[in-house]
């Protein structure tokens, strides 16, 4: 076994840096963890001999954390996919190659430029604090760069930490990254230090890394003085808000139409799951005090909606609109639009008959969803591929909308969100620069299983709100259904599959302009400009110095 592990290059100090990543974040949720994890990653590649072994160790670290914290990755596959688990889990070990990209290509330059400075005795206090500086913007910058499926980064490890997570609302979670970067990178080196010192005191260590140890107290300590002050702030917003609504949130514990189709056909499954919703949507009205809005999650409408085909279609399109008529309440929910030959993923505001939308026109508006899942709603490159096409007609190649968009309920604007699109700031921060009061996030993460998938979504989720200082309102098929307070305290999470009605009180509180609201994903686009043109110059220099002092 361990001629076999030598023969892969596994170090085991990467093992140990991916297992304490991966339970950092949900659901596990050890946040302390992500302080250190860092560490023993470092130290692998400390004993790498060239570029091409740190390489090795950084892909490492991307498979260990992708199969760790996305095991649910083969999960979808056998569910949404249908293909045997020997296949799904042989695409988990694939997407786990590129699950993390950042830590296989930025390991090389963490090795060759910070660590080999940063473990020198030769290296100047204030060298070392540059590359510690300069190499965790850098690796934040690629991070953000390079494409990843959930759009994850090391600072949403974070979002249940009340006071540290504020800080979003200036450079979002990439800041946070930032900071746990630079935290992993001091810790490293005082170690590296401490184990090689001359002599038995500790103080020589400190004074080599005096400025980069000053500048990381200096930085958590504003960090966490912000996160107190801003959450205050919040929290006293939300004691006095403007007005608060009302919504009732139905889960009906319904994922998949097509389980219930394949016992008893669709058009009876389409009647069933209505009349799911509509029973749990009564007794929601009923509930003290009553619900001003009932809102459906993701895909729960199991049809196209005021564009039928069929008669079938058209009385459930009737049967809905007398439901809104009958209980004079507002309806939000998700299902299927039809336009132009293209189908969409599609969130309806539909309003009693005389309530009129942002239009003035009609009773009913429509948002298509704009940010599509790769692989499940489309396949990127092959929409006009016939065989693709047939090879998987469960991926849904739907249409896109135009974009970020307001929606009026009652009086006030609110905008909409369907599932992933819940993990891009930029998108949810345009809607608030245009003058929302409340995100309304329809979800179904019924093809991911119970455990990982859920739980992480929510938490990427809660940083909208934290940036865009706005309520969110969550509503899902399965679970986990929930309110999103400004400050990014999740309220009354649903139980995972279990129908379930939650009647929710929303504070709509003052807008609160933001940093990131205003600039969207700036810090990480700095990252990534001052932290490769920084580490660049600052070798350059080293470089030039060095072999100056080499000179006769």
């Amino acid at each position: 076994m361990h001629r076999f592990i030598r023969k892969i290059q596994l170090d085991w100090r990467t093992v140990v840096a991916a297992t304490l990543t991966v339970l950092a974040f949900p659901p596990y949720d050890l946040r302390f963890l992500i302080f250190v994890s860092l560490v023993p990653w470092f130290a692998a590649l400390d004993r790498t001999r060239n570029w091409k072994q740190a390489a090795v160790q950084g892909l490492w670290f991307s498979i260990l954390m992708s199969i760790g914290g996305f095991h649910w990755v083969a999960y979808v596959l056998k569910t949404f996919a249908v293909v045997p688990w020997p296949v799904a889990i042989v695409g988990l070990l694939l997407y786990s190659l590129i699950g993390q990209p950042q830590f296989t290509l930025f390991a090389p330059l963490q090795r060759r430029l910070l660590l080999r400075f940063s473990g020198s005795k030769t290296a100047s206090p204030f060298l070392v604090l540059q590359l510690g500086f300069l190499g965790a913007l850098a690796y934040c910058g690629l991070d953000w760069l390079l494409p990843k499926l959930f759009v994850d980064t090391l600072g949403h490890s974070l979002y249940s930490a009340p006071w540290l997570r504020q800080f979003a609302d200036i450079g979002g979670a990439w800041s946070l990254t930032f900071a746990i970067y630079l935290l992993n990178e001091t810790l490293w080196g005082f170690w590296k230090f401490y184990r090689t010192r001359d002599e038995p005191s500790a103080w020589p260590v400190v004074s080599r890394l005096k400025y980069q140890i000053g500048f990381v107290i200096t930085l958590f300590v504003a960090i966490t003085i912000y996160g107190v002050k801003r959450q205050g702030e919040i929290l006293e917003l939300m004691r006095t808000p403007e007005r608060t609504v009302n919504f009732g949130v139905i889960q009906a514990n319904i994922g998949d139409i097509d389980k219930i189709a394949a016992e008893s056909g669709y058009r009876s499954a389409a009647t069933k799951v209505l009349n799911t919703y509509y029973g749990l949507s009564e007794k929601a009205l009923a509930l003290t005090p009553r619900p001003d809005v009932i809102v459906w999650p993701e895909t729960s409408y199991p049809s196209t909606f005021r564009s039928p085909s069929t008669a079938a279609e058209l009385a459930l399109d009737q049967e809905l609109e007398a439901f809104v008529r009958r209980h004079a309440t507002p309806l939000l929910f998700g299902g299927y639009d039809r336009s132009g030959g293209k189908d969409f993923n599609a969130f309806f505001f539909l309003r009693p008959s005389g309530d009129r939308g942002l239009s003035g026109k009609d009773d009913l508006e429509i948002y298509r969803k704009y940010i599509l899942l790769p692989f499940g709603e489309f396949i990127p490159f092959a929409e006009h591929i016939q065989w693709v096409r047939e090879t998987f007609p469960q991926v849904g190649y739907f249409g896109r909308g135009p974009g970020p968009s307001l929606h009026k309920v009652l009086d006030f604007n609110v905008s909409p969100v369907i599932c992933y699109e819940a993990l891009f700031s930029d998108f949810v921060s345009e809607a608030a620069r245009k003058g929302s009061r409340l995100i309304l996030n329809i979800t179904n993460d019924s093809w991911f299983g119970r455990w990982g998938e859920p739980q992480l979504h929510l938490a990427l989720s809660a940083f909208r709100s934290i940036e865009s200082r706005l309520p969110q309102l969550r509503s899902t098929n399965t679970g986990i259904s929930g309110l999103i307070l400004p400050d990014g305290t999740i309220t009354f999470p649903s139980a995972l599959f279990e129908p379930q009605i939650l009647n929710l009180a929303v504070p709509l509180i003052r807008p609160t302009p933001t940093v990131l609201t205003r600039y969207g994903d700036w810090f990480p686009k700095f990252a990534l400009f001052i932290g490769w043109i920084g580490v660049f110059a600052v070798s350059c220099l080293n470089f030039r110095q060095s072999r100056s002092r080499s000179s006769p």
